[in-house]
């Protein structure tokens, strides 16, 4: 894949973002960091304590239990949601490209928080669940990545 010198490469996946800027050449990928930003974990019992709720039949005396909510994930989808905001402070200003490296969920969210002008800009989406704490298994697989 070609990775335009001055390029935005973006690693984003539930817990971490990461945003990188091609100093290379559009065959061989150098990514430097330019801005990095971690979620940090809590355990599901720090997030609430709500046991799931529970519904009752007037008529008859059936009974059903509600599913849990799944809080941990609410927590990623809040967490790359703000960091999809977060791009398109940074790319308000600028005319570079855009590649997005997110796992497939997450690249949903992201699509949703986007602007028009941030999406025109976007000249890749890989949906690659990628630690995007790493520049050179990044840059080495988007130099080997064929869209």
């Amino acid at each position: 894949m070609l990775v335009r010198k001055d390029c935005r490469v973006i690693a984003v996946d539930g817990s971490r973002m990461a945003m990188f800027k091609n100093r290379g050449e559009a065959f061989a990928p150098v990514l430097e960091l330019i801005e990095e930003h971690k979620n940090p974990s809590l355990r599901t019992s720090e997030l609430g304590t709500d046991k799931p709720g529970r519904s009752f039949q007037s008529k008859s005396p059936s009974r059903g239990a509600h599913e849990q909510t799944d809080l941990q994930q609410q927590e990623e989808d809040r967490f790359v949601s703000e960091m999809a905001q977060r791009v398109e402070q940074l790319m308000s200003g600028t005319k570079e490209g855009i590649i997005l490296v997110a796992a497939p969920r997450a690249l949903g969210v992201i699509r949703k928080h986007l602007g028009p002008e941030t999406s025109a800009r976007l000249l890749a989406e890989i949906a690659k669940d990628f630690g995007p704490d790493a520049a050179e298994p990044l840059a080495k697989m988007l130099a080997a990545h064929e869209v």
